[in-house]
């Protein structure tokens, strides 16, 4: 890039010296500046030294340019767009310094800086350093930031005199280099006394930009720029503390708050991992360390949701609690237990062979006995509890109820 700006320049210096003519060598009667660089601010004429001007001698300023006269570091004037002619009319402080050279020309000697007056955008900022803030729920934290602004050289005496000095050219990226050094002390400040927590800052970046354009402004304008816009793209925290955040985030989903709801949370997390794993230990070891879980999970949720006890609707039992003749008035355990040949009971136990009444190997229950209950009906229920809370989904419980089935 800077190929490209060295040849500009070069260029600018050619175009100065071809606009001379009938001239005495050495002195300028055409001063212009073609073919800048977009990346260039100030091109000075000549590169170094002060340059012979013919009096009379034509300025060419083209649109978004002004021309600043320098005479042993002081500024003369100032041109804007349009073809001047240099003489006592528009100059009447060289008066005084028109010397006269061998073929009849009147000259004096100057300085030309042109400086380029359009709206600079893309003007990036923003922090290589993180910035610690104290938030009042996640403690201490590093904030990043970035964004862009754009900016105008709006007094181009002021800003030649106060950054570009004696340079023979001054660049969009040296001038955005200085400006948002700037940008990061203001921030600095800002983050430290107005925009206090994390979230404020989330939930209010437009105001935040607002509150940082009207601090850079004033600082700015001590260089003769003028800021026009200022945006924050976006202000972050590392990796760790957005995971926090997106985890209380699906917990408020579930109505879970809470130390202990976290414990929770992770625990039916840690079920459902269970749930979905085919590898380790077995489909059908993951499936009962699952429903273990499952177990435990609703009535670590009945805890964390209950209020008081007894529960709303419920009163006291009829006679208060504990019920009357509670305990007995000769003791606990009642007279006569356990009993004095000891426990077991020495006849009769155990039973031999099945008891009365129950059937023998390969005939059917007594009728009127349910049949034992199938054990994958348990099993199913709690995957049905589990797709309730949301912990597994549709397909997944359909999935592990043809696994159990066989189906």
């Amino acid at each position: 890039m800077f190929g490209r700006l060295k040849q500009a320049v070069s260029n600018a210096t050619n175009s100065v010296k071809d606009g001379i003519s009938n001239a005495t060598e050495g002195v300028l009667e055409v001063i212009e500046w073609n073919d800048y660089h977009p990346e260039m601010l100030v091109k000075r004429v000549p590169e170094s030294g002060p340059a012979d001007i013919k009096w009379g001698a034509q300025l060419i300023v083209r649109e978004a340019q002004c021309a600043v006269f320098f005479r042993d570091g002081k500024a003369l004037d100032v041109f804007g767009p349009g073809r001047h002619t240099l003489e006592t009319g528009n100059l009447p402080l060289l008066t005084n310094v028109i010397k006269h050279v061998t073929g009849g020309h009147n000259v004096f000697s100057a300085e030309v800086y042109f400086v380029n007056q359009s709206v600079l955008t893309e003007m990036k900022w923003g922090t290589p350093n993180p910035i610690d803030m104290k938030d009042p729920d996640l403690g201490w934290v590093q904030l990043r930031a970035f964004g862009t602004f754009s900016v105008k050289i709006e007094d181009p005496q002021l800003f030649v005199n106060t950054l570009v000095g004696a340079q023979k050219m001054y660049t969009h990226q040296t001038l955005n280099n200085f400006l948002k050094g700037s940008v990061r002390t203001k921030l600095n400040d800002l983050v430290g006394t107005t925009f206090e927590s994390y979230a404020k800052i989330r939930s209010n970046l437009d105001e935040m930009a607002a509150a940082m354009k009207i601090k850079v402004r004033d600082d700015f304008g001590k260089y003769g720029i003028e800021l026009r816009d200022f945006f924050i793209q976006d202000v972050s925290v590392p990796e760790e503390i957005q995971e926090a955040f997106r985890l209380r985030a699906k917990m408020g989903a579930l109505g879970m708050q809470g130390p202990a709801a976290y414990q929770q949370f992770q625990a039916a997390n840690a079920m459902r991992d269970m749930a979905q794993n085919e590898g380790a230990g077995g489909g059908m070891m993951s499936a009962g360390a699952g429903l273990g879980m499952g177990m435990m999970f609703p009535q670590m949720m009945q805890q964390h949701m209950a209020g008081a006890y007894p529960p709303p609707g419920y009163g006291p039992p009829p006679g208060g609690y504990p019920p009357p003749g509670y305990p007995p008035q000769g003791g606990y355990p009642p007279q006569g237990y356990p009993p004095q040949q000891g426990y077991p009971p020495q006849q009769g136990y155990p039973q031999q062979g099945p008891p009365q009444g129950y059937p023998q190997q390969g005939q059917a229950p007594p009728q009127g006995q349910a049949p034992p209950a199938d054990p994958n009906q348990a099993k199913i229920a709690k995957l049905q509890e589990l797709v309730d809370m949301g912990v597994l989904s549709q397909e997944e419980f359909q999935a592990k109820v043809a696994q159990i089935t066989g189906g």
